[in-house]
């Protein structure tokens, strides 16, 4: 190996187990390749290391490697992520995506490289997530001009469109080989690689069964326990058997009830993390794409689980700062929609450095601009789908105005238990809500509501258990100010 090589590698960010000879070594052998010239950083993000090679003969090779130890990695994720790589490139069902070809991997720890690594071409394109403004501070699609922001909306639509094409496969759940080198659907990967058990016949089993999966914990890790306290780290919520109880009965009540219409269940291939990233335009056009990437927790899911924007287009309750009145729910699938700014005097303040405070209605200009953003996404979404697959159905025609809540449902019920505990309000003001307007309606009717509830229903019960929930708080209060020594 040459100096300058070594001296490359001994600058290159890497996992501290990592062997970046061994990678140079793993490809060379692999792919027969002469020499290797340089190599460099390509990328990196939450799940892998990218890098590029040079070899003597002038041809390139991307390299992923994961980031996460052998306690975090899931082989089995990794291999569904490579399997559904391999079947967009030979389904047919896609032409218009472009995916880097697979050339070797490995998914164990015992290897040259001491990691998983994923051995594939590299894409050559334009990325416009790094692009910036100088004038407002604002990067990526918030840093484009209305018109050029239209015209990348659509044509991430139009990608969005592609992806829709109705597969074969009549199970939820992630794609894999099986052992005669043919695509089936495996069990539900996330894309945290989490294994979320499957294939699954409908999403009423795959509801059921991650509910069945959080009192399967419960019954393993919550019996011993000296208090009602379940959390047993400050990053899990506080949470009792009690309050867990109730939201799992709300969930379970609530399952059957967010089934959706026959029309939004047809299975297609859900891509987690479509983003301006992952995405490769070409050099000169922005309206053609030449790659996508990072295909990691990918789904076989009904398409009404599948509309979620591009996450250039989403916006939280707090970005730029929470709006009085104006809940944060905090979803990781549904945007917050800022339509107005509100009372800007009651805005948080904000200092770069001394006397230099920071205007953040730019930043709040930008959502805004993202929520008619997303209104253009969906409609180009339902004009690609005519032209592309003669959809005339008009539901679909307004999918994305329509998937929220079952989007919220989903996240609820895959998330576990810490994820019922954070949006337990939502739960029960939709159960509450759901009550009240169901009677004598058609199963199957199409759930829609407001983006974020900012008030709540009057129950029809009398919950006499408040004054227990009372004197618990203030007995828990008392201990932690005993603990503090205040």
């Amino acid at each position: 190996m040459s100096k300058d090589l070594e001296q490359q590698i001994s600058i290159l960010r890497k996992s501290r187990w990592v062997n970046l000879s061994g990678l140079i070594d793993c490809v060379t052998k692999s792919l027969s390749k002469p020499t290797c010239q340089s190599i460099q950083l390509l990328g990196n993000g939450s799940y892998n290391t990218v890098y590029k090679l040079v070899f003597a003969d002038d041809t390139e090779i991307a390299a992923s490697v994961s980031v996460h130890d052998d306690e975090d990695f899931n082989p089995q994720a990794k291999l569904s992520e490579i399997a559904t790589m391999q079947f967009v490139r030979a389904s047919g069902l896609y032409p218009d995506i472009l995916v880097p070809q697979v050339h070797a991997w490995d998914v164990t720890f015992s290897n040259p490289v001491c990691a998983p690594y994923v051995l594939m071409d590299i894409v050559h394109g334009r990325k416009l997530d790094n692009l910036k403004n100088d004038d407002n501070n604002l990067r990526g699609l918030d840093s484009m001009s209305e018109v050029q922001q239209l015209t990348a909306t659509k044509t991430l639509a139009k990608l969005q469109s592609a992806l829709s094409a109705p597969v074969s496969f009549d199970k939820i759940g992630s794609i894999t080989l099986n052992d005669e080198g043919s695509f089936i659907v495996g069990p539900l990967f996330s894309i945290t690689q989490q294994n979320l058990g499957g294939p699954y016949q409908s999403l009423t089993d795959l509801w059921r069964a991650r509910l069945e999966n959080e009192i399967l914990h419960a019954m393993r890790e919550w019996t011993g326990l000296e208090t009602d306290q379940l959390s047993q780290s400050l990053s899990e919520p506080k949470c009792t058997p009690q309050k867990f109880s109730e939201l799992f009965q709300l969930l379970s009540s609530l399952t059957p009830h967010f089934v959706p219409p026959s029309s939004y269940l047809p299975l297609v291939l859900h891509h987690p993390d479509l983003a301006l990233r992952n995405v490769f335009f070409d050099l000169t056009d922005n309206t053609k794409i030449v790659g996508l990437i990072d295909w990691g927790g990918a789904q076989i899911l009904p398409l009404i689980l599948t509309a979620k924007f591009p996450d250039d287009l989403n916006s939280t309750g707090e970005d730029p700062c929470e709006r009085q009145g104006i809940p944060d729910e905090g979803w990781n699938t549904v945007p917050h929609d800022w339509t107005s700014f509100g009372d800007t005097s009651k805005w948080p303040k904000v200092f770069r450095g001394v006397n230099d405070e920071v205007d953040l209605t730019i930043r709040g200009s930008a959502m805004i601009r993202r929520y008619y953003l997303r209104q253009h996404f969906g409609a180009c979404f339902a004009q690609e789908n005519h032209e592309r697959y003669g959809d005339y159905d008009i539901g679909r025609a307004l999918l994305f105005t329509h998937a929220p809540y079952y989007l919220k449902f989903h996240e609820i019920i895959t998330g576990g238990w810490i994820a019922w505990v954070d949006h337990a309000e939502w739960i029960r003001e939709t159960y509450w809500r759901l009550k009240a307007v169901k009677q004598g309606t058609r199963d199957h009717a199409l759930i829609v509501g407001p983006n974020v509830y900012r008030s709540s229903m009057e129950k029809s019960v009398i919950d006499l258990s408040i004054f227990e929930e009372q004197f618990s708080k203030d007995e828990q209060d008392g201990e932690e100010e005993e603990e503090t020594g205040e």
